[in-house]
């Protein structure tokens, strides 16, 4: 599977199915800054799963980090579906993220993974460590605009205590002009 940022290909790593993602060169680039840009991008999304599984959001476990690619757990499930109770759960799980400083960056119902053991959250790519209310806003407009029902998602990201000042924001951010 290819995306923008990364590709991910299936791999057997210590006797299991796993997900490598790799960070591959981009030519239009110049070629130390396209690897510097590659290497503390991958650090980063380590880091950024690691912190998250400290903060009790379920999601890939990093089994190893490269260069320019991580070795990931393979989460098996289907994509977030529109039902009150689960979109209820990703609000408060944006919320945990939030409060742990975490910005998602992408958080979206392709994002989240619903299987039998619960909801998980993947790819932190375009994630960053930062309490700034401004991006915590821009993480929650993004699923907005990902879902149809959104009361049930909003109540549980007003879990967060955080929440309410996001809130607001996302009213001064949606009437600039770019959101109209």
């Amino acid at each position: 599977m290819k995306g923008a940022e990364a590709v991910i290909v299936p791999v057997e790593f210590l006797g299991k199915k796993m997900l490598k993602k790799e960070r591959r060169r981009k030519a239009y680039r110049i070629k130390e800054i396209d690897l510097e840009i590659r290497l503390g991008r991958t650090r980063r999304e380590a880091r950024l799963l690691h912190k998250a599984k400290l903060a009790g959001v379920s999601c890939p476990t990093v089994y190893e980090v490269g260069r320019d690619y991580l070795v990931l757990e393979w989460i098996k499930g289907k994509k977030l579906p529109e039902k009150d109770k689960e979109l209820e759960k990703a609000g408060e799980i944006l919320g945990e993220l939030h409060s742990a400083g975490i910005m998602h960056g992408d958080f979206t119902p392709y994002n989240l993974i619903v299987n039998s053991r619960g909801m998980h959250v993947i790819d932190f790519g375009l994630g960053s460590f930062s309490r700034k209310i401004e991006g915590q806003a821009d993480d929650v407009i993004t699923m907005l605009r990902g879902i149809r029902e959104k009361k049930h998602f909003l109540a549980g990201y007003r879990k967060f205590p955080g929440s309410g000042e996001v809130l607001k924001r996302i009213e001064k951010i949606e009437g600039r002009a770019r959101y109209r």
